[in-house]
């Protein structure tokens, strides 16, 4: 058996067994967005150094580790999150290898904004998702983004109305706990900003423990005409950790946004920034930085 059937094969049996519970399994676009993402993963596999996007980053120790979910949610208190407080966050959602908890969270309610986990927004109201949940990532280009759309199961749904000012930042806390088996996570984070709306969204990514952890996350930001929004990502993960994110900006006439990206753990992290302007008039600032040393492979990636 070649290595590439194999590494397929080991995701064929976890995504067998994911179907069968999956969220949203009822839901027939739902259920055909995972199966044509798993497809498309199975056909393109991970990608290599010849492949034009990936030249610079070689997925291979990704590839050959057999990586499964989580078994079991580790307890965790808010004073072991102290670390990863940003005082005055109009609000904070925490995830534990990729699952929302909502006991460490913090979600106040404010007029013309919804924050919600994503299983939740799936179980209640998948129809508003339905319109732009995968319909900025690219699964046929990205094999990281169809492996995520396949495994879509938590993460976060914001959605800023019209008009609306949110005054203070909305943070994303994804961390991974020590396991002694690779485990993974897959979140995947949709953020709507109406038209003539403002925020700010901050997403970081850090770990307990050590151990071998893949996160791969996905976020489609979703920016209305005249509306301003600021993103910034933060990698500070152990050495032993693998993190691929994907953020799709969509941005309508006259939009503004600011991207920022900062990546300092990990072993192999690859950052990728792709924004498109859909209407004149828009601008979009993209700022990397990364420090690391060692033997760390931190890769920034834009795609305009």
């Amino acid at each position: 058996m070649s290595t590439a059937i194999q590494q397929v094969g080991n995701y064929l049996e976890i995504f067998t067994e994911f179907a069968k519970s999956a969220p949203g399994q009822n839901v027939p676009w739902l259920r055909k967005l995972r199966e044509e993402a798993f497809a498309r993963f199975c056909e393109a596999g991970f990608p290599t150094t010849h492949d034009e996007d990936w030249r610079f980053t070689n997925t291979s120790p990704i590839a050959r580790t057999r990586f499964a979910f989580a078994k079991q949610l580790r307890a965790l208190s808010r004073n072991d999150l102290n670390a990863w407080t940003i005082n005055r966050a109009a609000a904070r959602l925490v995830f534990i290898d990729g699952r929302f908890a909502p006991e460490l969270s913090d979600s106040a309610r404010f007029a013309g904004v919804q924050i919600s986990s994503l299983k939740d927004q799936i179980a209640s109201h998948p129809d508003e998702l339905e319109p732009h949940l995968a319909s900025y990532a690219n699964i046929q280009r990205d094999a990281f983004c169809a492996l995520n759309t396949a495994f879509i199961q938590d993460g976060t749904y914001i959605h800023v109305r019209r008009g609306t000012v949110l005054e203070q930042p909305v943070h994303l806390l994804f961390i991974s706990i020590e396991s002694d088996a690779p485990t993974m996570a897959h979140p995947r984070n949709l953020v709507v900003f109406e038209d003539e709306s403002q925020g700010t969204v901050i997403e970081e990514y850090v770990s307990i423990g050590k151990g071998t952890a893949l996160c791969n996350s996905v976020t489609e930001l979703v920016v209305g005409e005249n509306a301003t929004v600021s993103h910034y990502m933060v990698e500070c993960e152990h050495r032993d950790a693998f993190n691929v994110s994907t953020l799709r900006i969509q941005q309508a006439r006259s939009a503004n946004v600011a991207s920022h990206s900062l990546l300092l753990g990990g072993g192999l992290v690859r950052n990728n920034v792709h924004p498109v302007l859909a209407g004149e008039g828009g601008e979009c600032l993209i700022n990397g930085l990364f420090v690391g040393d060692g033997r760390q492979h931190l890769d920034n990636y834009m795609y305009v």
